[in-house]
């Protein structure tokens, strides 16, 4: 019988859904993106018809678990009404799970990870690997109790940083959301397709580029990269993707970095379109 395929839907920022037509993980489900003027001035919340619109619009069906990279609102603001929309569980720090509670969800529907975890999920296994948030964290610490909302986004408090390896019998995904490393955190792991983060990357550094670049992406050895993290999260994802402002990040020093470490042609760079699906 032939393996099923893996179909990935890539809804900006870091948000990815995978499945394989059975099973589903969603990485992150930050789908509402409230505009940059409010999230800076004001207090967000989840835009519960925006994000039951865009998950039938981005053929979200089948949803064993929502897995958040770290608290901060551009990655956890939607996580537990993703899941009290579509089902499954709420996977993620302490910090997550107090999102969830404040949002309802039920404690049998919250589990906490940690370094070296394994979850599995019909034929996908994710395994959990805890990092550091890219350099410039603006809403570092903890979320010590149930956060409700609307809320201030300095409430949405990191709580950790993870990335996280899917795999699959057809493929296998790493996601790493944030530019930043653990030296030799990933030695002797691979993957087909890495979901890369570049947020903040062009306004580092050469030297934490190449090291950079040499603890994720030369140890992990993907077949593929998927730059993630790099567009404006406060932009509807009806008006497509496009560029974080020039404050924020130097987006065409990323460009000119990817350019030159994959010369070579020993990888590929795609740029993946906003509620894009492609097969792994």
């Amino acid at each position: 019988m032939a393996e099923a395929t893996i179909r990935a839907t890539y809804f900006g920022t870091t948000s990815i859904y995978l499945t394989d037509g059975s099973n589903g993980i969603f990485v992150d489900a930050f789908l509402s993106r409230p505009s940059l003027l409010r999230a800076s001035l004001g207090r967000v919340s989840p835009n519960r018809l925006l994000i039951a619109k865009t998950l039938e619009e981005g053929n979200v069906q089948a949803l064993d678990a929502v897995f958040t990279a770290h608290s901060h609102y551009d990655h956890a603001l939607d996580s537990a009404d993703v899941v009290q929309v579509r089902g499954g569980d709420l996977y993620g720090s302490e910090s997550t799970l107090n999102i969830g509670r404040g949002a309802g969800l039920s404690e049998s529907r919250l589990h906490r990870i940690a370094d070296g975890d394994e979850h599995s999920f019909g034929d996908f296994t994710v395994r959990v690997f805890e990092g550091l948030h890219s350099p410039g964290n603006r809403c570092p610490g903890n979320i010590d109790k149930p956060l409700r909302t609307p809320a201030r986004v300095s409430a949405f408090k990191d709580g950790g940083s993870f990335s996280y390896l899917i795999t699959h019998p057809s493929g296998t995904t790493f996601v790493h959301a944030s530019a930043n490393y653990v030296p030799d955190k990933f030695e002797g792991v691979n993957a087909d397709v890495l979901y890369l983060g570049v947020g903040a990357l062009g306004a580092q550094d050469k030297q934490f580029q190449d090291a950079y670049w040499h603890h994720v992406v030369e140890a992990i050895r993907p077949k593929v990269i998927i730059p993630v993290h790099w567009d404006n999260f406060g932009r509807p994802l009806t008006r497509g993707l496009h560029r974080l402002p020039r404050f924020m990040d130097d987006f065409s020093a990323t460009q000119k970095l990817l350019a030159e470490k994959t010369a070579g042609g020993a990888v590929e760079i795609r740029w993946q379109d906003a509620m894009e699906t492609i097969t792994i």
